[in-house]
């Protein structure tokens, strides 16, 4: 297939995938519009788009130890080839497996700028802050977004990764961080889960901030206490314990509280109302950060965490995505009914904006798999089933845009020395050697050359 080819087998789509049919002006970048109800990403020559993607596309995915000889061969090279060497052959399957699958987007976590010039949509990642919630950050990684050098290095960060792409036609979007860790449960310690690995305790924004002696982050903290607490120290005191002679002194303290007691209703209550001024602030310096080097793009922004294990979703934090982004970018590992929540808790918190899958699917566990991210299927034709239900639902509804489906391909473990009960693995649409999961496939391609259909009902 040539590079400069997309043969979309779907009549009735511009070269990014959009319907030719639902036309609006072209601005030769990707926007959004809202034609009453229903809103549509919109391809730069001014058609009406909805994103279908994959996640976790990736040359590293062929040069597994089970799979990189297979490819080597497929590829015609000789022998074990280089990482390099895989490149043609890299491009040319991701190209295959896109028409197969049915999708015209590369999300956030495929880095599309490794396939050369392939015509494929890209949602980029300019992560500004290293704060996931799959990582196990120190108080170093919760910056002071309160300064000047918080400034600083996100200018730094835009400069490196939005201005070169400032004219590419090809960008969707731009994401931040990955499913942040905001809350004070978020930074709890947890076993492994459907979501991700074991992780320690780690600090939180809150507490990390009222820590630093005299700063721009603390000079934050004591404002928002000198509000709730109406300016009087005493009543600061009573809640925390503590014997400062004024706010001021509070201020000039550093390491004054490093634990926070969850029993200490106006304590977690105090951690919350600052959370939010944080939040707020990071959210204001990271987009103005990117607009100063790009107007022409979206901006996703962080993708918002909707895996809290039965942990309450704020609706104060949707508020501020939506404050924030043009689009509410989320995850949620789900199936439909426990999704539509979610749902439904944007459409009331996030001020109308549309609202784009960022990263999920439905898998099944195989010996060289056993225990696959994301809800988990008996076999591939309930998947199928499960697939079709979140689609159908999901794009018929009159605020969704996008779904990147993670992943493309399978993470096999197959030294049984080293599979273990629980190793979270990516699953994906096909084997390590390319075979390709059935219907699941066969559906997902079906569903594609009807989305519009699908999305009509919505308009």
């Amino acid at each position: 297939m040539s590079k400069n080819t997309v043969n979309l087998a779907q009549a009735g789509r511009d070269s990014y995938g959009g319907c030719r049919t639902l036309e609006f002006g072209a601005t030769g970048f990707f926007r959004l519009e809202q034609t009453g109800e229903r809103w549509w990403l919109v391809t730069p020559d001014g058609h009406a788009y909805l994103s279908m993607g994959l996640n976790h596309v990736g040359r590293g995915h062929l040069l597994q130890d089970c799979n990189r000889s297979f490819w080597a061969k497929a590829f015609g090279l000789a022998g074990d080839a280089d990482d390099e060497a895989f490149q043609p052959g890299f491009e040319q399957k991701v190209m295959k497996d896109m028409e197969a699958f049915g999708v015209t987007t590369l999300g956030t976590h495929s880095n599309a700028q490794t396939l050369s010039e392939l015509p494929v949509n890209d949602v980029v990642d300019v992560r500004m802050v290293d704060v996931c919630h799959y990582q196990t950050p120190g108080a170093d990684n919760f910056m002071d977004v309160f300064s000047d050098d918080f400034v600083r290095h996100c200018e730094a960060r835009a400069r490196e990764l939005v201005a070169p792409r400032k004219d590419d036609r090809r960008v969707l979007g731009y994401t931040l961080t990955d499913c942040p860790i905001l809350t004070e449960a978020e930074s709890w310690p947890h076993v492994y889960n459907i979501y991700g690995w074991e992780r320690q305790q780690v600090p939180s924004w809150p507490r990390v901030l009222r820590n630093l002696p005299d700063s721009s982050g603390k000079r934050a903290y004591v404002k928002t206490m000198r509000q709730i607490y109406r300016d009087d120290i005493a009543a600061f005191n009573a809640t925390y314990q503590s014997t400062f002679t004024s706010f001021e002194d509070l201020g000039q303290t550093g390491q004054w509280r490093r634990r926070t007691d969850l029993d200490n209703k106006r304590e977690t209550r105090d951690n919350a109302q600052f959370l939010l001024e944080i939040i707020d602030k990071c959210f204001e310096v990271e987009v103005a950060a990117i607009r100063k080097f790009d107007s022409n793009h979206l901006i996703f922004g962080d993708k918002f965490q909707g895996n809290r294990m039965g942990l309450d979703v704020p609706d104060e934090h949707i508020a501020l995505f939506a404050k924030h982004f043009e689009l509410i970018f989320f995850q949620k590992y789900a199936l439909w009914p426990d999704l539509e929540d979610l749902l439904e808790q944007f459409r009331r918190c996030g001020g109308g904006k549309p609202v784009y899958m960022g990263d999920s699917s439905v898998n099944v566990p195989n010996p060289n798999m056993p225990d696959p991210f994301g809800p988990q299927c008996a076999n591939q034709d309930m998947r199928a089933e499960a697939f079709l239900e979140l689609f159908e639902n999901c794009f018929s509804r009159p605020d969704f845009v996008g779904w990147d489906w993670c992943g493309w391909m399978d993470l096999w473990v197959t030294d049984p020395d080293d599979l273990q009960a629980h190793d979270p693995r990516h699953a994906g649409l096909q084997d390590p050697f390319g075979n390709y999961n059935q219907p699941i496939q066969k559906a997902m391609k079906a569903f594609s050359e009807r989305l519009y259909d699908v999305a009509s009902r919505a308009s």
